[in-house]
């Protein structure tokens, strides 16, 4: 009997090392200032989102719920997730990323040149994830419309991390953020 309550720390122990798998799926359409954003652990929908963006802001709307939450893109928020983005970048295994995209001007010609434009730069990107992590499966599916005006983009990206290296990150991130927020009440004085 007390061996079974021996695996209750053994699953939590490995709850924390064990990766997770998130996919994230998010498109995004300029001409309508509107995109979704939808996040998955392993086969389980965790959320969908609608968002656009009005200035230095962020519009973002749950699929369940009608309210609207603003999010402002300056201030001490941002610092943390610059930071956290920082330190989680090297712990992320990335496993696949997808770039969709569907471009038109109205103009065959330079609808061709601007979805061929796009087409290099998003493979010379995904040229050089694919050096620095090596285990990313990558794809770009490019649409050009002729007749038509649209540019939509869409991306995929599925990512595993342990929760262990996230809470690292967080961590150091806010200790980090912390540290670099005192420093600017310091003066020193030279004599």
């Amino acid at each position: 009997m007390q061996s079974l309550w021996l695996l209750i720390p053994l699953f939590l122990f490995l709850l924390l090392i064990l990766p997770f798998i998130f996919e994230a799926r998010v498109s995004y359409n300029f001409y309508k200032n509107f995109g979704t954003l939808s996040l998955k652990l392993w086969f389980i929908k965790l959320t969908v989102i609608t968002f656009k963006v009005k200035g230095k802001k962020l519009i973002v709307r749950t699929k369940n719920n009608a309210k609207q939450i603003e999010i402002s893109l300056v201030g001490p928020e941002i610092k943390l997730l610059e930071q956290f983005s920082v330190q989680i970048k090297d712990k992320i295994k990335v496993k696949k990323l997808e770039f969709h995209s569907r471009i038109g001007t109205g103009d065959a010609f330079h609808s061709a040149m601007l979805s061929s434009l796009i087409s290099v730069l998003i493979s010379m990107l995904w040229g050089y994830i694919k050096n620095e992590k090596d285990t990313a499966l990558i794809d770009v599916v490019n649409h050009t419309e002729y007749k038509e005006k649209v540019f939509q983009i869409s991306l995929l990206g599925r990512v595993s991390i342990s929760i262990f290296d996230t809470l690292y990150s967080f961590i150091m991130a806010s200790i980090i953020v912390k540290k670099s927020d005192s420093r600017k009440g310091y003066v020193s004085v030279k004599n």
